[in-house]
């Protein structure tokens, strides 16, 4: 079935065939011709049109057929008119024909137009279509690729988690085995300290029995006054000939009462009386001013001798101090002064030094003069604070200073960055509380 235009444009073609035959009759009788152009486009369409004869007057053609006289012309028309009459007419439809066919034409045009515009449109959206789905198909094989990879990490993790759980577990059976043995070392430690405390009280009672019967008796056989050896201080027991590191009973000038000392008979050359010691925290060093003037503690373990009676052994005869430092990785260190004096309670028990060598610094961590002693309960430092609160124990202090060995005890793993620990800043630094410590004296002719 023919489409619309191309039946109009059929029609169009009939109709000029039709005038086409009509002039076909008067070009025999003139030679002129007319053209009309239709333009469409970048197209054109002529028809050329003959201009036809007058037809001859022939009365027969008159008085012929019935479709002669339909287009014979109307009366009172002249004869010659009629045939360019009829061709004007046939122009007229003709350039109707012409317009409407126009109008086809660009109705078509505007058609094909709408039709390439939405060809175009539907090759975009192919083409996006087509480059969607190249997209499509890549993010699908990294998304494969990313599964892949995931699932690989999961089976590495699981078997990471599943070692780290053995791991786990031999360490807490090794944990568990360590904890047995340090058990068993506590309790032979135990039973070690039991028995040196043993040993020592056994030594005591022997030494004071060897103190009894060495008695210098009187002269002349009717006397019966014994006069009692009598010991100044760790150094004249060691002359009188023992060598046995322990605790002994001295007899210090200008005080009434005998007092227990621990002698050390071996450090450098021995004869130490020792006055402070430190190895294990069972003694509460955060004392008043009476307690550090009398002293307190146990003389075989921790204990502090008493500032009256250092100051009275340091003021009939020239000393001189050995301190004797142990951290908690095992190292050792002393620090020793030619002279050292301690005053009168008076004068604070102000500390005097000179004379400084040893391994526990560069320098002195103590004040060489005129530091006094304070305590908690006597503010005697150099400082706007009160030292003794604030770092705890009994010490001289000056400006809070570079050491106080009568500090809280810290135990193992707690002993770092504590300002108010047992410290001796020349040798671990100001924040670092130290396992042990030993302050001893003995004279300077020794």
């Amino acid at each position: 079935m023919l489409s619309r235009p191309a039946m109009l444009l059929a029609g169009l073609l009939l109709a000029v065939a039709t005038v086409t035959v009509a002039q076909r009759r008067g070009q025999e009788a003139a030679g002129r011709r007319r053209a009309h152009r239709v333009q469409h486009g970048q197209c054109s369409y002529t028809f050329v049109l003959p201009e036809p004869e007058p037809c001859p007057l022939d009365p027969e053609a008159f008085g012929g057929s019935n479709s002669l006289q339909r287009d014979s012309p109307a009366v009172g028309m002249n004869l010659g008119d009629w045939p360019a009459q009829r061709v004007r007419q046939l122009e007229k439809v003709l350039e109707n024909n012409t317009q409407w066919l126009q109008k086809v034409l660009n109705q078509t045009s505007r058609m094909e137009i709408q039709l390439l515009e939405t060809s175009l449109s539907t090759n975009k959206l192919e083409k996006q279509l087509l480059l969607q789905g190249r997209e499509l198909h890549r993010l699908q094989g990294r998304n494969n690729a990313l599964e892949t990879r995931v699932q690989a990490l999961e089976t590495h993790q699981q078997a990471e988690l599943a070692s780290l759980r053995g791991e786990k577990e031999r360490l807490r059976r090794l944990l568990g085995r360590q904890s047995g043995a340090l058990a068993g070392l506590e309790r032979s430690l135990r039973a070690a300290s039991s028995n040196s405390s043993l040993l020592q009280r056994q030594q005591r009672q022997l030494l004071e029995s060897v103190q009894r019967l060495v008695r210098v008796v009187a002269q002349g056989p009717a006397s019966e006054k014994a006069a009692e050896v009598v010991f100044q201080d760790c150094a004249e027991i060691q002359r009188s000939g023992a060598n046995a590191s322990g605790v002994y009973t001295i007899h210090v000038a200008n005080m009434t009462e005998p007092r227990k000392v621990f002698c050390d008979m071996e450090a450098n050359g021995g004869g130490w009386t020792l006055i402070q010691r430190r190895e294990n925290g069972s003694v509460n060093f955060q004392r008043n001013w009476r307690d550090y003037k009398q002293g307190f503690g146990d003389v075989a373990g921790e204990h502090w001798l008493g500032n009256e009676v250092v100051h009275q052994l340091t003021s009939r005869a020239a000393y001189s101090l050995r301190v004797e430092l142990q951290d908690w990785e095992g190292n050792e260190a002393f620090a020793q002064y030619e002279r050292f004096q301690l005053g009168s309670e008076g004068q604070l028990y102000r500390l005097s030094l000179s004379g400084y060598s040893g391994s526990a610094g560069r320098q002195s961590s103590l004040v060489l003069q005129g530091t006094n002693f304070s305590t908690r309960d006597a503010d005697n430092d150099n400082c706007l604070c009160k030292c003794a609160q604030m770092l705890s124990g009994g010490w001289w202090f000056d400006a809070c200073g570079l050491s106080n060995l009568n500090g809280i005890y810290y135990p193992a793993r707690q002993h770092v960055r504590k300002l108010n620990g047992i410290r001796w800043h020349y040798f671990q630094g100001p924040s670092y509380s130290l396992r042990a410590t030993r302050m001893m004296l003995r004279p300077v002719d020794i």
